[in-house]
């Protein structure tokens, strides 16, 4: 909490100031004044500060996932500060596809490419009106179909065999070449 400290306002009434008010600051308050021969003390105040949600984030880390299909995922969205309740959207290439902090993907599949954002969004003050939203970065999704990749490995196993074969029927030939060359023919 940051004190401002005590100041009188007119004459002799003093208040306390509060600078750089943060939800730390909630809490309950109450005023006590003394002198020499009594002591007075105010009602309590109940203080709640409400913070607007910021900084929303995903995880896993990485701004990049790259998953096969089948492999499970799940991502999850939290706000560094935010009075609750907050609620979190996610969108799938902008376009909203679940609620709530978590997105769980039990088998994924390529349809689940994309780019992913979640929004999480709370609302201040009695009547509801005033509405925060933090939007976190973009996650980047890939998922990479089992045969393309396996289909350049395929590929280069194939050339490597080939040219391992070749290499073979050539010292093949040179053996016997030799051969026959020493055999005086």
């Amino acid at each position: 909490m940051a004190l401002g400290g005590l100041r009188g306002a007119t004459g002799h009434q003093p208040c306390l100031e509060l600078r750089h008010v943060g939800d730390n600051d909630s809490g309950h308050y109450q005023c006590r004044v003394s002198n020499r021969d009594s002591v007075a003390k105010s009602p309590t105040l109940n203080i709640t500060v409400l913070v607007p949600v910021a900084n929303a984030t995903i995880t896993p880390g990485p701004l990049a996932l790259q998953m096969r299909p089948g492999d499970p995922v799940t991502l999850r969205c939290s706000v560094q500060v935010g009075s609750a309740p907050v609620t979190f959207t996610w969108l799938h290439n902008r376009h909203q596809v679940a609620r709530g902090p978590l997105l769980e993907f039990g088998a994924v599949h390529v349809g689940h490419s994309g780019t992913y954002q979640c929004v999480a969004t709370n609302q201040l003050g009695q009547d509801g009106h005033r509405v925060f939203r933090a939007l976190s970065p973009e996650l980047a999704l890939e998922v990479t179909p089992q045969g393309a990749t396996g289909h350049l490995w395929n590929t280069v196993a194939v050339n490597v065999g080939r040219t391992l074969l070749y290499l073979l029927l050539l010292l093949a030939v040179i053996g016997g070449c030799r051969w026959w060359h020493c055999q005086g023919g």
